[in-house]
Formats: C-alpha cells, structure tokens, sequence
C-alpha cells in the first residue's frame, strides 16, 4: 500500500447517505481525514460549505452527482477521487475535458486487487485467436448493468487481445458486493481469471488511498488507480 503523510486532512463526500460513501466517511478517520461536508448524491451542494475549508472531494454516488462534483471542483479548483458507475461517454468526455484544469482520478471500481487484474489482462497480447468472456455477479440493488468494471476489463482486454467484442454475463443476486470473472479459451487449454470482493469496505479504503495521493498532486490531469498502485 502507498505511504503518505498522516497529516489531518478536510474533505467533502459526495453520495455520503449512501453505501459506499457510509463506509468511506467510517473509514476516513483513521486515515488522517476529517469529514468536514457530506453531501447526499443528488442533493444540491449545502450553500454552508466554504471552499477553503475542503482540500478534496471524494464523490461515490451517480452520474448527476458525479456531475454537481464536477462542476463545484472546477469552480473551486479542488482534486476530485471520483468513483460513481454508469457514466455516460458524455460523463467520461467532461472528467477528461475538467482534467485539463484540476487533478482528477477516476476508476469504476477502487479496489486494488481488480486494477492488478487489469494489468494482468495486457498480457493476452501475446496470444491470437482465443475466445473472451467476462461474467459478474452483483447485489440485487446493483443499478447499472454491465457493472462499470465489467465495462473497463471488457474494454481493456479488447485493446490488448485485438478483439471487437467480449460477451458480459450479468448477474444480480443476494448481497454479493462484487465478483468479476474471465474465461479466455486457446486451443486445448483455459485460463480463468476471478476477482471477488468480501466486503464493500474494499473499495472505500480505496477510495481514500486514492484521495491521500491524490491530494499530493499539483498538476491537473485524469489519473487511475494504475497510476496509484504502479501495477
């Protein structure tokens, strides 16, 4: 895990009422932050809160709160950790254009152990005419589907393997927090590649590791946790 300073830190939680950002605002104590704002996904930001009492914002909500975090960071020129799932490719096209002028990381999913998974997947370069399939499994009240980290494997593994299309199976059950799993077939052999996560805490520790070293940054630009976890 990265090494940062435990300096007290004010931060602003986007989606705070929700559960991701119920566990991020747990965790955020012990990892040298103060929650000094919280804002409830879609909600309208407080008119109470003072920019220079916020050294970030950590948004885990919706695309339009993702959107409100955006354009108050902009406003503001505050680092953003931004971690909501079925974005837009407008969505995506204002985090890199709002890049430009703030420092911003973004990832679909915030856990270490998939943005490893990630890297891994560059590797099926070496190979030609293997079959793909990704499968993932989610809790009943998971809203966007394909997950958002299906959507990024998929889209990694069709630049590296020089592919058009990998076929999602979605699967909504229980209260599983997440479970991503490839299938790659070659001629007489398979590989399986399986990630799954125990616990939603996962991701907000992420989330907050991403937030400490983001917060170091001075230089606008849209980062991801590869560029955290250099994996």
């Amino acid at each position: 895990m990265p090494r940062h300073s435990r300096k007290n830190l004010k931060i602003a939680v986007v989606g705070a009422s929700g559960r991701m950002g119920r566990a991020i605002v747990h965790l955020a104590k012990g990892a040298g932050f103060t929650v000094a704002a919280k804002i409830n996904g879609e909600q309208s930001w407080p008119v109470g809160i003072h920019a220079r009492d916020i050294r970030g914002v950590i948004e885990f909500s919706s695309p339009q709160g993702l959107r409100q975090a955006i354009q108050w960071c902009l406003k503001h020129k505050k680092p953003l950790v931004a971690g909501a799932t079925g974005i837009t490719s407008e969505d995506l096209a204002a985090l890199k254009k709002a890049a430009k002028k703030i420092p911003i990381l973004y990832s679909a999913n915030m856990s270490l152990g998939v943005a490893v998974m990630r890297a891994m997947l560059d590797q099926f370069g070496a190979v030609s005419d293997w079959r793909f399939a990704l499968e993932e499994v989610h809790h009943t009240k998971k809203k966007d589907k394909p997950s958002g980290t299906a959507k990024m494997l998929a889209a990694r593994l069709r630049l590296k393997a020089r592919i058009k299309k990998i076929p999602i199976k979605s699967i909504r059950r229980g209260k599983v927090p997440g479970t991503h799993q490839i299938e790659a077939r070659g001629p007489d052999e398979t590989i399986l590649l399986r990630h799954t996560a125990h616990d939603r805490r996962v991701f907000a520790r992420g989330a907050i590791y991403a937030a400490r070293w983001l917060f170091d940054k001075n230089k606008p630009g849209l980062y991801d946790l590869t560029d955290l976890y250099k994996v």
